[in-house]
């Protein structure tokens, strides 16, 4: 799906490709037993100031432009088991540096995650990843999103009740 995020690429047709590679693709494996398996969540092509979960219905006609920072999420599922994934793609028909606040938002998502993760163990608590996101948009210079969780996963529930926020707010 990253090849597929090219300028004047249809959204939807990335979504419908990506949504039939996770059946394809699933439709290979544990197949002595019989599992329900496939897609956990659409395919999501969210872009620029859509934080996520755009998965546009088939009658839309938005493309990608070029320079467009293209947020890419999907889940899959085996049994139930839910595995969920994201990758950003600048969009560019060259190999051109991203430079400017596109550079920085994707650095610091980058590294903020990678910085969450090293907090999630016993005996801290959801607070502390939170503050982790915020020192690190802090040393590029951005602002993470409101309104945006990280939840827990279980057996067929994607978002479960244990959560991270991503900003904290007053409200």
């Amino acid at each position: 799906m990253i090849a597929k995020c090219v300028p004047n690429a249809s959204i939807v047709e990335i979504c419908a490709f990506g949504d039939a590679e996770i059946d394809r693709e699933a439709g290979k494996v544990y197949n002595k037993k019989k599992f329900e398996k496939g897609v956990a969540f659409p395919v999501c092509v969210s872009v620029n100031e859509v934080v996520g979960h755009y998965s546009p219905l088939p009658s839309e006609n938005t493309t990608l432009k070029e320079g467009d920072v293209a947020k890419i999420d999907l889940g899959v599922h085996i049994d139930g088991f839910i595995a969920l994934v994201a990758h950003t793609v600048v969009v560019s028909s060259s190999s051109a540096q991203v430079t400017g606040t596109s550079a920085d938002v994707i650095l610091a998502a980058y590294n903020a995650i990678n910085a969450s993760l090293r907090c999630l163990k016993p005996g801290n608590n959801n607070y502390s990843v939170t503050e982790t996101i915020a020192k690190v948009a802090g040393n590029f210079e951005v602002t993470p999103v409101e309104g945006v969780l990280s939840h827990e996963v279980k057996k067929f529930l994607i978002d479960g009740n244990n959560c991270v926020i991503n900003k904290e707010t007053f409200d």
